[in-house]
């Protein structure tokens, strides 16, 4: 029987909800988009308010060209760049504390994140995390003394970080792909001091201001979110795709949708606690509703991993097609898994 038949949404029904992205955003950044993604309704409505009429926006071209900022909180900047590989374009963000500040990720690593972090907070010490390892959160640590990961993500962060690890974002002529860019604005590879953190780690910013780790698995081994006591806000990254587990890979147990989902019931306690949700792309300063709404979701594959809405094929990594499956998320996304992630 067909997803149609047994009431599932149907990839062509999904599609008429979607439109070409032919309504671009007005941008003034360095970079811009050779193919542009599809507009999602929510993500572009959102956009659009806030890179043309926000006055939240501080944008330093004489700084790097490639990155807006915009003050959310009175010590939080959340940083946006455009993609370079056809995917969602990522956030990074800038929490300045009384003594020392926190960037979480740092992007593909085109422009100079540095200084940019230098004009907003200026120079108190800086501590560098990244939510996961994946490109387009991290490629920007080669400007870094140091940087943080969790402990189950420190195996991918230095498989995947070498100074071929930008080479798919051009063709064989040496032109981009995806997003236009000067390839002489991509911070050269150089190596870095990681450094690791279980679960829990509170980072101290000075003056009882204090950030927790907090492990949100799935996506990769040792995703992790980055809940602000101060302001009690919570930095997610990427939350609602399951990742593929490589052969012998450490701390394949944690890229499950069951992992996810025994993550989200331990943090079930504090989600009335949270004053805003800050995700790795798409939206910001989501109500903690969405929190609620995705563990339901992922209680729901769990309990019937055939409870999904959409099925697809997509091209993973090294080009393997797999078919995934999408539970919709109520007043936002999917989750995607495949079957052997359910855990």
């Amino acid at each position: 029987m067909g997803a149609q038949e047994e009431g599932r949404v149907t990839m062509d029904t999904f599609s008429q909800c979607q439109v070409p992205y032919d309504r671009k955003i007005k941008s003034d950044l360095k970079s811009h988009k050779v193919i542009e993604e599809i507009e999602h309704p929510v993500r572009w409505s959102f956009m659009k308010v806030l890179r043309e009429n926000s006055n939240l926006k501080q944008f330093y071209p004489d700084v790097d060209p490639y990155a807006e900022a915009y003050r959310f909180r009175d010590n939080i900047y959340c940083i946006f760049s455009e993609s370079l590989d056809g995917a969602g374009d990522p956030w990074s963000y800038l929490i300045k504390g009384p003594e020392r500040c926190m960037l979480i990720d740092t992007g593909f690593g085109v422009g100079d994140l540095k200084a940019l972090v230098r004009r907003l907070v200026g120079d108190k010490p800086l501590i560098v995390v990244n939510t996961h390892s994946h490109v387009d959160h991290a490629l920007g640590d080669y400007q870094f003394d140091e940087v943080w990961c969790h402990v189950a993500e420190e195996h991918r962060l230095r498989q995947q970080l070498d100074p071929h690890s930008r080479d798919y974002l051009f063709d064989e002529s040496g032109n981009p792909r995806w997003t236009v860019f000067d390839r002489e604005d991509l911070i050269p590879y150089r190596e870095f001091a990681v450094r690791t953190f279980e679960d829990g780690h509170v980072f101290d910013l000075g003056g009882g201001y204090e950030v927790e780790a907090v492990l949100l698995p799935g996506h990769t081994p040792g995703q992790c979110g980055f809940l602000d006591r101060w302001n009690m806000v919570l930095f997610t990254g990427d939350v609602t795709g399951i990742g593929h587990a490589e052969p012998g890979e450490p701390y394949a147990q944690n890229m499950t949708v069951r992992a996810m989902r025994d993550a989200y019931r331990h943090l079930q306690p504090r989600f009335d606690e949270i004053t805003g949700v800050f995700p790795g792309h798409g939206a910001l300063d989501q109500s903690s509703l969405t929190l609620r709404y995705q563990l339901e979701a992922l209680e729901a594959i769990v309990e019937n991993p055939n409870c999904y809405d959409i099925k697809k094929t997509f091209v993973g990594g090294r080009g393997i097609s797999r078919v995934a499956y999408l539970r919709f998320i109520y007043q936002g996304t999917a989750i995607r898994y495949t079957m052997d992630s359910v855990g």
